[in-house]
Parts: structure tokens; C-alpha cells; sequence
């Protein structure tokens, strides 16, 4: 499958993506299953290092290797262990290894298209041991579709050295896929603009009935549905996102 080039802005992306809120939600469910646990999308290690440093036995995968140097650096500077695999979640190899699996920060909908969908799930639903867990959490489409305007948004000022990163977006479509269109922007201590990079992005909004009937299909069933991190039941007309717990069904 086509993927989004993180590699790119591997060296940036802690600059700009440092949100916590879903913390505290995945500490519990580690701490409630004493589980090895399988970590999808870590990326640079926003969720893996609290996970890690929580007690968990992690196994984080993510496609980008940049990215993946980043996390492993900063294993190697807090003296933290974690197995680290890149590989495509659709290409996965692990069999009934695991008791717990997540798929944090709405990232499996950058899966896009029911084929690669349906293959990670399958390829998830394998990794995991006999009544093995799954949590995914996606952005409810109905709300997450209004912020789909055509407009440039700018997502935030960090520092950067001397000077200042610049982030900011517009999203376009969004039946079902999003095209989104990231500009990263540097300028030094002057005001003066030394650099810009663009980082082209695309992702679904899957409806809550398709993601069901696919999870269903590839062997899970379902234990909840949250609409938020602070479990709140899911409302599709205002919950902000899709936080799906999944069971590994019998054979």
C-alpha cells in the first residue's frame, strides 16, 4: 500500500505533535490486562515511552524507519527496552503473540481503501493470542467531515533553536477519503523564512457500520464502543471520535 512519507519530517515531528489526552485512557487498559502488548503506528514514541515507562511489555511497529530512530534513541537515553519492527501493519508477521493490540492517535484511518483495512485487521487479529484484545480508535466521520473545508488552518508555532517552526494544513474531499495538505515552514530569528517542507496526506473517514462488519469478518467481536477517552458511551451525531474494543474471537 501507498504510505504518507513520514520519513520527511521525522527529525520535526515531536516539534509539532505532543498531545497527551489519550494517555491516561491507554496506561489503565496495559495496567488492567499485565499484558504484551503490540503497538501500531508508534511512530517517534509519543504513546510508547508513558506505555513503556507504565510497565508495558511493547513491541512497537510503524512503517517509517526515521521515525523508528527517533523512538530508539530515545529508548537508548532513558535506559527503556521495547521491541521495535518496521514493517507495513498489512505485512505483519506475528502469530498469537500478543494479548493486547492498539492502533492509537486515529492512524488506522490512514489505511485507505477496504482492501489494506480489511488486511491489517486480519494480519492484527493473527498476531493475537486466544481472547487476545484490540483497541482502534478512528475519528467519527459525521463530525470530523465539517472540519473538511478547503481552507488553511494553522495547526501551531514551536520553537525551533533560534527561530520558528510553522505548521499548518487544509483538507479537502472527505467521500470517503481526505486529501490533506501539511506545510511545515522554518524562520530564523530574523523573520526570514529559510526553509519549507510539504507533506502530502491522505485518510478515510470509515463509517461506523463498515468498520464493524469488516471487524467482524476478520474475527473480532465487539466488547465496547467509547466515543471519547473518558469512556463515555459513543453518539453518532457529536462524539468526536471511535474508540473500538475488539476481542479475538474463538476459531
Amino acid at each position: 500500500m501507498e504510505n504518507i512519507d513520514y520519513d520527511g519530517v521525522a527529525d520535526l515531528y515531536d516539534l509539532y505533535v505532543n498531545t497527551d489526552y489519550d494517555f491516561a485512557f491507554f496506561v489503565r487498559e496495559i495496567r488492567a490486562r499485565d499484558a504484551r502488548v503490540l503497538e501500531l503506528a508508534s511512530g517517534t514514541g509519543r504513546l510508547s515511552i508513558p506505555l513503556i515507562e507504565a510497565g508495558a511489555d511493547l513491541t512497537c511497529v510503524d512503517v517509517s524507519r526515521r521515525m523508528l530512530n527517533v523512538l530508539s534513541a530515545k529508548l537508548q537515553e532513558r535506559k527503556l527496552r521495547a521491541r521495535v519492527v518496521c514493517s507495513d501493519v498489512c505485512e505483519m508477521g506475528f502469530r498469537s503473540e500478543f494479548e493486547l493490540a492498539i492502533f492509537p492517535f486515529q492512524s488506522f484511518m490512514e489505511l485507505v481503501g477496504k482492501e489494506n483495512q480489511f488486511k491489517a485487521l486480519l494480519a492484527i487479529n493473527r498476531s493475537l493470542k486466544p481472547k487476545g484484545r484490540f483497541i482502534c480508535t478512528m475519528h467519527n466521520p459525521v463530525t470530523r467531515r465539517r472540519s473538511v473545508d478547503g481552507n488553511l488552518h494553522l495547526v501551531g508555532r514551536f520553537r525551533k533553536g533560534t527561530g520558528t517552526l510553522i505548521v499548518s494544513g487544509f483538507e479537502q474531499n472527505g467521500t470517503p477519503v481526505v486529501d490533506r495538505s501539511q506545510l511545515l515552514e522554518y524562520y530564523n530569528e530574523s523573520g526570514m523564512l529559510e526553509w519549507k517542507r510539504l507533506l502530502d496526506m491522505r485518510f478515510e473517514l470509515i463509517e461506523k457500520e463498515t468498520f464493524e462488519t469488516m471487524a467482524n469478518r476478520s474475527g473480532f467481536g465487539l466488547v465496547a464502543l467509547y466515543g471519547d477517552y473518558d469512556r463515555s458511551p459513543f453518539e453518532s451525531t457529536h462524539s468526536p471520535i471511535m474508540i473500538w474494543v475488539l476481542e479475538k474471537l474463538d476459531a
